[in-house]
């Protein structure tokens, strides 16, 4: 069970592109797993704990890698008369810097005795008889909370705006738990696969969402220091606006691919 986090932690230490990526979904693979999965790994929780302090500390690396490139590739796509003033090293530079920080400590992290215990312990789980647990009913549950979830978040309609994005989010994160658990039973369900698919597909349309909102935000705290120091802010609001209307394309691109999650309930 440890083997993937042991391989893409070498690449972590070696700075191999998308490694901290690559880790970091291996560590939530395995947590959201477990965690769907309860009732087969009853004595999963202190190792899913110690899965999310990991995930924690290689999301610092990856959400400044995302931002750095993101804003590189939106800056790069607006016409050169719209750049001005200090955008490029705030939005850009800025971003790159606080990813080296961070990529230094997760190196550094994954040489502690907490990393190497976290290995250890996965590997004893996995060597362990699991529970009578029925697979099959957790990603029944999972798929529940995709559309429960969905409904609070105002995408079961056809009309009208998403809810806030906090409960967006939430969606989100059920969509990635219902993905995981059902391409874990995919071997005896291959039926599952249609359902790990449009469950990938809604995580991955609401995490265009998420990336949007958190980028506009990055964009307006940029602005704000910016304006302090006196500096041109035009560009800030150019990236803004384009933020804010990826979000909303997202959003209501949500609505559709979850009335397909919904319809593959009897694939299960």
């Amino acid at each position: 069970m440890s083997a993937k986090l042991s391989t893409t932690a070498d690449a972590v230490r070696g700075d191999e592109p998308d490694s901290v990526h690559q880790m970091r979904v291996a560590a939530r693979r395995l947590r959201s797993v477990l965690g769907t999965y309860a009732s087969v790994f009853p004595d999963s929780a202190a190792l899913r704990d110690e899965l999310r302090w990991l995930g924690t500390v290689l999301g610092d690396a990856r959400d400044a890698e995302v931002l750095a490139d993101h804003f590189a590739d939106v800056l790069d796509a607006l016409p050169s008369e719209l750049i001005r003033g200090t955008v490029r090293y705030r939005l850009v530079d800025t971003y790159r810097e606080r990813y080296r920080s961070a990529h230094d400590v997760a190196v550094a992290t994954l040489a502690t005795p907490r990393f190497h215990a976290l290995l250890t312990d996965l590997d004893a789980l996995c060597a362990q008889p699991g529970s009578s647990g029925r697979p099959l009913d957790e990603v029944r549950r999972a798929h529940g909370r995709v559309v429960k979830a969905g409904r609070k978040a105002g995408l079961r309609g056809h009309k009208g705006d998403p809810g806030p994005d906090s409960a967006l989010h939430r969606t989100r994160k059920r969509a990635k738990a219902l993905r995981y658990a059902a391409e874990a039973i995919t071997a005896s369900r291959p039926r599952a696969k249609r359902v790990a698919a449009a469950a990938e597909e809604l995580q991955t349309v609401l995490g265009n969402h998420q990336d949007a909102v958190v980028a506009r935000g990055e964009v307006l705290a940029a602005a704000d220091r910016a304006r302090a120091a006196g500096e041109d802010t035009f560009t800030f609001g150019v990236v803004a606006a384009l933020e804010t209307d990826r979000a909303e394309q997202a959003g209501a691109a949500a609505r559709d691919v979850l009335r397909t999650v919904r319809r593959l309930k009897s694939a299960l």
